[in-house]
């Protein structure tokens, strides 16, 4: 706002007097309002606070400056009048540079804004409670009456739009007050029409804001200047104070830099194919020529200026080509769904994928390599603003990648579960397949369909675990926890393979939110949702469980959670559980608790080992090595440090620490597997999250060399553990230059080849033996299952494991009909050595021919080979079979 555009009808104070709050009130057009203003805030004030009212006018054509300067015999009114282009911000400045007061309140003329609140908005700050205080709608007893429904929904979006920047409930509040000198120090080009939302991120932690409700009421008259323009320029300045370098000359010289980059890319790309350099060696050698020249262009250039973040040129070139990487597994994702999935000609398929990947480019071009330090924003904020990003991105990922990534044999299996629907199964609790069977009856027995439910599961993940991050540690702890959920291996890995760790983990975080609220924030109605909660989680892995044990310790050992005994709300949360978890009940009372058996004792006698040290080696690697130290030293001294609740530390280290000792003790004697140990860490995120990012917060430093050493070096593992995790997408779909997916793990890959080798192998033996041969997997259930959703006839009836041969094969022990006719032909089959070459086979399987082999190809390339044996029966008593074990 320039000087000559202000005309001020009265000297500017130059020493503001203590006790005095001048008020605000930028107008333009509201004769039919300024009346009622200014007698509501007379009447509201009188006797109660010394004020003054400066009417800042900017251009009205209605007469509202005059009718405000004839309250100048009744009232303490100054009015200004602006010239040149309407600017809210503008007035507010110009409003209280004009101010005498210490403090400047800030309101609307229009009514909406009740002036019997100005009292209780100027007394925290005259009392020093406060450093801003904010008329808000959005806390308990606020409200907003007269809007259409647009307009509420207009004003939440953009209440979410700013939810990062700032905890306050309503950041979009016109109605405002603070001291004189907070609202002068705003950078000169501050603009928009929510000029609180510049003060609260200018002023970061350091500002104490008190929220105060008030009945929001829309204008009775008037016309609301609220339009289009104003809602881009609101836009605009959120991704300033997001650090963005966004605008349209900046898009367009991106643009430019990007095409030339891409003609450079095609002609190093063409000039090292002609030298003889490999396929894969000429695309990463014309590419990084391509980023270099691009990042050179983009610094010199298109991001040009001093409003850069100071970056060494190394470390702001590692910035680009990891946004590069990024670009470059989103163009891939596209590509596997427009011509994978959804069949476009890959020619066709390219120019979305480019656009797209140009967009992504240009964004974190402008928000991460070269953003800007102008706006103020502390560093607190942008972990807020990059766990949201990394979220968006890895969830992009997955929608892009998840139907064309090829199913895994425990995926395959639990789609055989959807096909023989029941209460419950011997190996895991019924959840899982009855999702699958929900979706692919409404998508069809597709890849998408059996992982349909991925996507709103990851939602209500996410939910929870912020719930209980914020709970636990406030709003940043609980975007970094949802932030872990998106890219530590184990949760990542999770939410994009449909098992019953999908629903489990929403379960668990519910879980742990619910105990909290109740546990220690006496809630009694969180019992309800902990009921809920645990009842569904036991449905969908027995491992949550032991969460039961860990909130008994709890409150054992926490006084105040004691008199939770004594109350009816935890037996009844107990009772509820129960009845979810009843149709698991009822199967296992009618197939002699099987299942209970299998996942106790059977586990003891069948897997007799030494394996409680991989607890912590489960932990280093799919929690990865940063965040796995950051959780064990949580649970030494620093655990003071990292929480002073000691309730809360008590809580989280106990909710953890319960569940870790008893599979310590049970692998001891048995082993342990990773997705089993994993979870319990959820409890634990909101100080292994302190940890990581302990200097955000103002006057704390890491305590010790350890300590330092991780704080330092999550940023660039938070980076590797992304980039990782487009790269295994991008390598298990389209490849990478010099790797083979076929050297992958024959286990995931070729079983569609595979099938139908085999099918083929079938057709073979039916023809030599005029019967339809079975066929038996020598493997416990995940070949059988592989062979099941590949089927090429869809028949899934002539398929077992090596329950045929006496062996445990989990529930193909149930799904196989024992009156089959045992002088059936058999087909042995697995894609190792095992079992299949033992020679005690025959003894159990009559006439058993030779090993056979053959090589599984896939677009000409080996997968796997498959080894195969035919008899011509099987033996009945060596068949195992629920409540039967063959000697």
């Amino acid at each position: 706002m320039s000087e000559p555009d202000t005309i001020i009808q009265k000297p500017r104070a130059t020493n503001p007097r203590d006790g005095l709050v001048s008020i605000v009130v930028p107008t333009l057009n509201e004769a039919d309002n300024i009346d009622s203003l200014l007698q509501g805030i007379r009447s509201s004030c009188h006797d109660r606070l010394r004020i003054e009212v400066i009417v800042v006018d900017d251009g009205s054509t209605d007469g509202t400056a005059e009718r405000a300067e004839q309250w100048q015999d009744r009232l303490d009114v100054r009015v200004i009048r602006r010239q040149g282009p309407a600017d809210l911000s503008g007035s507010v400045l110009d409003g209280a540079e004009a101010a005498t007061g210490r403090w400047v309140m800030v309101m609307d003329a229009d009514g909406s804004h009740p002036a019997d609140a100005i009292p209780s908005l100027a007394l925290p700050l005259i009392s020093g409670e406060a450093d801003v205080t904010v008329g808000s709608r959005h806390v308990s007893g606020g409200q907003t009456t007269g809007w259409p429904w647009h307009r509420h929904l207009t004003s939440r979006v953009a209440t979410l739009l700013a939810w990062p920047f700032t905890e306050v409930r309503d950041p979009m509040a016109g109605f405002f007050a603070t001291e004189r000198s907070r609202l002068l120090a705003l950078p000169s080009h501050t603009a928009g029409y929510k000029i609180l939302l510049e003060m609260l991120v200018q002023g970061g932690d350091s500002v104490r804001t008190t929220e105060v409700p008030i009945r929001f009421e829309d204008r009775q008259a008037g016309q609301s200047k609220l339009g289009i323009s104003q809602q881009l320029t609101y836009l605009q300045r959120l991704t300033y104070l997001a650090g963005g370098r966004v605008s349209a000359s900046s898009a367009s010289r991106f643009a430019l830099v990007g095409l030339s980059g891409m003609l450079l890319d095609l002609l190093i790309f063409h000039f090292l194919l002609r030298s003889g350099s490999s396929l894969g060696s000429a695309h990463i050698g014309a590419f990084l020529v391509a980023t270099i020249t691009n990042f050179i262009l983009n610094y010199r250039w298109t991001f040009a200026g001093s409003a850069q973040a100071k970056l060494g040129l190394g470390q702001r070139y590692f910035r680009f080509f990891f946004i590069a990487i990024l670009a470059l597994m989103i163009r891939g994702g596209v590509l596997v769904l427009l011509v994978e999935v959804m069949t476009l000609p890959a020619m066709l398929a390219i120019i979305p994928a480019i656009i797209i990947t140009a967009a992504v480019n240009y964004l974190g071009s402008a928000f991460f390599v070269f953003a800007s330090t102008e706006s103020g924003v502390i560093l607190r904020v942008r972990w807020h603003l990059a766990a949201l990003g990394l979220f968006a991105y890895v969830l992009l990922l997955r929608l892009l990648y998840m139907g064309h990534l090829e199913l895994i044999p425990d995926e395959m299996y639990y789609w055989v579960y959807s096909q023989r629907l029941a209460l419950s199964y011997l190996d895991h609790p019924p959840l899982t397949g009855w999702l699958i069977a929900g979706s692919t009856w409404l998508l069809g027995d597709t890849i998408l369909g059996v992982r349909a439910w991925l996507l709103p599961l990851t939602l209500m993940a996410a939910w929870y675990f912020y719930r209980y991050g914020a709970e636990m540690g406030g709003r940043t702890i609980g975007l970094l926890c949802v932030m872990a959920l998106a890219i530590l291996p184990f949760f990542a890995v999770s939410g994009l393979l449909m098992t019953p760790d999908a629903p489990m983990l929403v379960a668990w975080a519910a879980a742990l939110y619910y105990f909290k609220k109740a546990l220690i924030d006496d809630q009694p109605w969180a019992f309800f949702g902990l009921g809920v909660a645990m009842g569904i989680g036991l449905l969908a892995k027995y491992a949550i469980a032991l969460l039961a044990p860990a909130g008994l310790v709890f409150m054992l050992l926490d006084a105040r959670a004691r008199r939770w005994f004594f109350r009816p709300e935890p037996y009844l949360s107990v009772l509820l559980t129960t009845l979810i978890f009843s149709p698991v009940l009822v199967w296992n009372a009618q197939n002699d608790w099987a299942s209970f058996v299998f996942q106790s004792t059977r586990r003891l006698f069948e897997n007799p080992t030494f394996a409680s040290h991989l607890v912590l080696i489960y932990a280093l690697l799919l929690l990865s090595p940063v965040v796995a130290v950051a959780g064990f030293l949580a649970f030494g001294k620093l655990r003071h440090v990292l929480e002073e609740n000691q309730r809360k530390r008590l809580f989280m280290l106990t909710m953890t620490g319960v569940p870790l000792l008893i599979f310590l003790a049970y692998g001891l004697f048995t082993v342990i597997k990773f997705h089993w140990t994993l979870p319990p860490w959820i409890a634990l995120l909101p100080m292994i999250m302190t940890v990581l990012v302990y200097p955000v917060w103002p006057d704390r430093q890491p305590q010790g060399r350890l300590h330092r050493w991780l704080v330092k070096a999550w940023p660039p593992s938070v980076m590797a553990l992304v980039v990782l995790y487009g790269l295994l997408l991008h390598y298990l779909t389209l490849g990478l230059p010099g790797l083979k997916t076929t050297d992958f793990n024959a286990s995931y890959l070729g079983w569609q080849e595979t099938a139908q080798v085999v099918a083929q192998i079938e057709r073979d033996v039916a023809e030599q033996t005029g019967q339809q041969p079975i066929i038996a997997a020598t493997s416990k259930w995940g070949i059988a299952a592989a062979l099941a959703w590949h089927s090429p006839d869809g028949r899934i009836d002539h398929l077992t494991s090596q329950n045929l041969i006496g062996m445990s094969g989990s529930m193909w022990e149930y799904w196989f009909d024992p009156d089959t006719d045992p002088n059936r032909p058999v087909i042995l089959v697995n894609y190792r050595l095992e079992l299949i070459d033992r020679d005690w086979l025959a003894i159990v399987l009559p006439d058993l021919g030779p090993l056979n082999v053959e090589i599984i190809e896939r677009d000409g390339q080996p997968v796997r080979r498959l080894y195969w044996r035919v008899a011509s029966g099987f033996t009945p008593e060596q068949l195992r079979l629920p409540g039967q074990i063959p000697d």
